[in-house]
């Protein structure tokens, strides 16, 4: 930890690269080891559209996630509007194109979107946490299809599933050992056919009553690896571990596992993963602060360093970390190259248009979101 603290403080006065990459081969897949402090990129983002947010029409969204938007190869972008149970597709730059699905609890209909993934045929898949399902939509139709196959929900501001030239992949949940523990797994299903590709096993604690609400529930273990993930194309960016680490999957197979030697590699300390969780704003169950939640739930030792991923259709990764000084955002290239790490305030992408430009989160003063369709300016 006492590395990312250092390289997060560095990169804020420096610019000149020092990272050296190493690549080891491991049975065919590649072990990309990054070591030294990354450049500070002098980028900014230039926001040439913002939709969202209107007071009526199709463009009344005002929630905006890495879940709740996508892209096809069109450059049509798709939005879950969760409490409005549909799904509206706008074109590349905010004109609003069709809309599809409507609440209900018949087949195709839904009872609770919580992600929304794009096909390159046109339609929507949106994970229905009511039924455990897939439901497909198709442009212009209030009602779809379901999936044949179903998976628990595993957190509401994940997308669920991502499509791809190999498949359909999911991400799957089940208990295991009778325990409140969980096997999430990254599944890819092609017709009948059902392939694990990557396991994560997320640290869980027994439940905590909480005088202050009257609740009774169980909580994840405060810095405990999450599922992270990407993709676009057959490209898939995946990080379920503690410390630094992401693996890469082409035609769903890995291909690359990138490290970056010496950040979050060292257990924490409790100062230092409440020094963490004050860093990100942390409130758990009933507001309860960092060092509560801590002692009610105990944290994971070695956490998860990476926050979000996001795959540019060139290859490169945008990787957000957290860090004691806050978030910061990587850029890797396509080989798994740390090329730099962006300044301060740099919005992480939500997805990107075909033609390589970032979709963004834009909030305003009374926290409406909308969706900033952004233009990469390099100095």
């Amino acid at each position: 930890m006492a590395a990312l603290i250092v390289a997060a403080a560095t990169v804020s006065c420096s610019t000149s690269a020092t990272v050296d990459t190493t690549v080891a081969d491991s049975a065919g897949v590649a072990i990309v080891t990054n070591s030294g402090t990354p450049a500070l990129l002098d980028w900014t983002l230039d926001t040439v559209r913002v939709f969202g947010g209107d007071d009526s029409g199709p463009a009344t969204f005002y929630l905006v996630s890495q879940s709740l938007v996508d892209v096809d190869a069109q450059g049509r972008i798709f939005v879950l509007e969760p409490f409005e149970f549909r799904v509206t597709v706008f074109d590349s730059v905010g004109r609003a194109l069709s809309t599809m699905g409507r609440r209900g609890e018949g087949p195709g209909e839904l009872g609770w979107p919580v992600s929304v993934s794009a096909a390159d045929d046109g339609h929507a898949y949106v994970h229905d946490g009511t039924r455990r399902k897939l439901v497909r939509l198709a442009l212009d139709q209030p009602t779809g299809t379901e999936s044949p196959f179903g998976y628990s929900v595993i957190y509401a501001r994940l997308r669920h599933a991502e499509f791809t030239p190999a498949g359909i992949l999911v991400w799957a949940r089940e208990r295991y050992s009778g325990s409140n523990n969980r096997l999430d797994r990254l599944l890819s299903v092609r017709g009948q056919d059902t392939t694990a590709l990557i396991s994560g096993k997320p640290s869980y604690r027994t439940a905590v009553y909480y005088p202050r609400c009257s609740f009774t529930f169980s909580l994840h273990q405060p810095l405990a690896p999450r599922i992270r993930w990407s993709q676009w194309g057959d490209h898939v960016a995946v990080s379920v571990w503690g410390g630094f680490r992401v693996d890469v999957l082409e035609d769903n197979r890995l291909v690359r596992s990138i490290r970056w030697a010496g950040v979050g590699e060292n257990r924490v300390s409790r100062s230092e993963a409440v020094a963490l969780l004050e860093a990100q704003g942390y409130l758990g169950a009933c507001d309860d602060g960092p060092a509560e939640t801590i002692e009610k739930h105990g944290f994971h030792p070695q956490p998860q360093i990476v926050r979000a991923l996001a795959v540019a259709p060139d290859g490169r990764l945008w990787v957000q970390v957290n860090t004691v000084e806050g978030v910061r955002i990587l850029l890797l290239d396509a080989d798994g190259r740390i090329a730099g790490v962006l300044p301060d305030g740099f919005p992480m992408p939500l997805t990107f248009l075909p033609d390589g430009r970032p979709l963004v989160q834009v909030v305003d003063s009374v926290d409406i979101q909308r969706i900033g369709v952004g233009s990469v300016v390099k100095y």
